[in-house]
């Protein structure tokens, strides 16, 4: 009797340890994304230590979620790499010792409260004689090579999921090793969500981060990053909600925070719903944010009410984000608006690919008492267009882009777009815009391989609500990929100090980036490399033998 009771005592201390939120029937789940700060310390050790210091307090205090995600880049480094077993070994680090201490204690964390935790590593493997996995770079001489990867954390601690980045930032492939074929990560939950997960740059590509969507059905990403801000088109929140809402997907994006690095900006996102919750920062800032996630097989959600329109002469500013600037409007068919117009329309085309525009603004007055500089500026704009794949993202690889685009500029040039007022200029909206429609017929993508999504941005680095903007799609093309596609964008409210409003397509090139490395060399570009070499080879020892035969002459 006293064996059966203890049985169940057992059992019941089982269930009751994994603290179960939210079940398979509710319509939501409670998830949380943290902005992190680098951690300070005199030694790798050290910082690692803090790091994973401040990750356990934060799971400790989070309360009631069901799911909790950390920053790329910001845990341990090379010096304090650790293994990570694959999830079909079925193992729990916290009663192993065969890992670094913060694996150990992290896993412990997940397990006592209760809590599915993903966290990003830099990840240790053997690979002397052999060993380990396919990769395109070789075994180093120290037997050791390296993966930035995603581990994920169930309810009691054990890892069930893993994924190491495919690609990735130019100097990481110095030190980082990248697979042959790269990972489907997908990992299910008790509480009726399957989720994916990515690493940062990854989001720009079609493999793995669209194929978890198109082909294997995924509605809900997991996004540790640590996402470098580039204006005016891909800002961290305004990519994530971008991205969200062209996929129609929930996406959890916990991002690191170094505004002086260019790097900040979190969010919990419900596809073409929009934010639930998203903040960026002047301020390297640890901060939780929290949202109840709709589940996708339970409809859409309705994008949240905003504050009625206020014409305002001077609005929040956030200068202390550093930015990169995209080279690739320079190559933009494009215009400058007139400084002081009310109304605008045009047709602007790039080659065969064009855009229609319809703009209409009216004058702000400063409020009374509101005091304004006569050195006082105020943005100019452009209209951009551009079809092709002579582009770049964030100057790193290649792409192949179609865009429709408003955007700001600090003074008639160009060269000035992309850029904002630093900090100590006073900006006044002289006007604010009363109607702003943007529509284009995007290309077919024979190769199935197409994402268009609105890309938004304000003075607070934040993207255009939702509820403020209409998007439509021509019907007969929206699931067809081989056919073009006629996209329409529209505010449906004023705004004040728009910055970018642009339908943004990328088509995932397949034209390769080599990144200077040998073992990122594509075979034919390896062969045409080959091929020309000897070719000059061959001339070189033609004009050799023809000197010799000079002299012998």
């Amino acid at each position: 009797m006293k064996s059966i009771q203890l049985g169940f005592l057992l059992l019941a201390a089982l269930f009751s340890s994994s603290h179960q939120l939210s079940k398979p029937e509710d319509p939501t789940y409670t998830a949380a994304v943290v902005e992190h700060i680098e951690p300070v310390g005199n030694s790798a050790r050290t910082r690692t230590t803090l790091a994973s210091e401040s990750f356990q307090k934060i799971i400790r205090e989070v309360g009631d979620v069901d799911i909790i995600v950390f920053p790329e880049h910001i845990l341990n480094s090379q010096a304090t790499a650790t293994f990570v077993p694959h999830e079909y070994q079925n193992i729990t680090p916290c009663y192993q010792t065969d890992y670094e201490l913060f694996l150990i204690e992290l896993s412990c964390s997940a397990r006592a409260n209760g809590i599915y935790v993903v966290i990003n590593v830099v990840e240790k493997e053997l690979c002397a004689n052999g060993a380990g996995s396919d990769t395109f770079n070789p075994c180093p001489s120290t037997g050791v090579r390296y993966f930035n990867t995603n581990v994920v954390f169930d309810r009691r601690g054990r890892i069930i999921s893993r994924y190491r980045k495919s690609h990735l930032w130019r100097h990481e492939y110095d030190s980082t090793s990248v697979l042959r074929t790269p990972d489907i990560s997908i990992f299910s939950t008790d509480f009726g969500v399957t989720f994916g997960h990515f690493i940062c740059f990854d989001m720009l590509f079609y493999d793995p981060a669209v194929k978890l969507l198109r082909e294997h059905n995924i509605t809900d990403i997991v996004y540790p990053t640590y996402w470098f801000s580039e204006l005016p088109f891909l800002g961290a929140v305004q990519l994530q909600e971008g991205w969200a809402f062209g996929n129609d997907v929930n996406v959890l994006a916990a991002d690191a925070s170094k505004p002086a690095g260019r790097t900040s900006g979190s969010g919990i996102y419900a596809g073409r719903g929009g934010r639930l919750v998203a903040e960026i920062f002047e301020q390297p800032t640890t901060k939780l944010l929290i949202a109840e996630v709709p589940k996708r097989e339970h409809g859409q959600l309705s994008p949240t009410f905003t504050p009625l329109f206020t014409p305002q002469w001077k609005t929040p500013r956030l200068t202390g984000l550093a930015t990169y600037r995209d080279n690739n409007v320079d190559i933009f068919e494009s215009e400058l608006l007139p400084e002081d117009f009310l109304s605008f329309e045009r047709q602007l085309c790039h080659g065969s690919f064009c855009c229609s525009f319809a703009i209409e603004r009216q004058v702000n007055s400063p409020a009374e008492n509101e005091v304004t500089s006569s050195e006082a500026k105020s943005y100019r704009y452009r209209i951009g267009v551009y079809w092709g794949n002579k582009t770049t993202v964030i100057g790193v690889d290649r792409t192949e882009q179609a865009t429709c685009a408003l955007f700001a500029c600090t003074d008639v040039r160009t060269a000035s777009c992309g850029y904002i007022f630093p900090e100590n200029d006073e900006v006044i909206n002289t006007h604010h815009f009363t109607k702003l429609s943007i529509s284009g017929k995007f290309p077919a993508a024979p190769r199935g391989r197409r994402l268009i999504m609105p890309s938004t941005l304000n003075a607070l680095f934040l993207p255009v609500s939702v509820a403020d903007y209409e998007w439509s799609e021509s019907l007969e093309a929206a699931n067809n990929l081989g056919k073009p596609i006629l996209v329409d964008l529209k505010l449906a409210k004023s705004q004040n100090d728009l910055l970018t409003f642009a339908i943004w397509a990328n088509y995932f090139t397949e034209i390769p980036s080599t990144h200077n490395l040998d073992h990122m060399q594509p075979i034919n570009a390896t062969s045409s490399t080959t091929s020309a070499s000897s070719a000059i080879s061959a001339l070189w020892i033609l004009w050799v033998l023809s000197c010799l035969c000079i002299i012998v002459f």
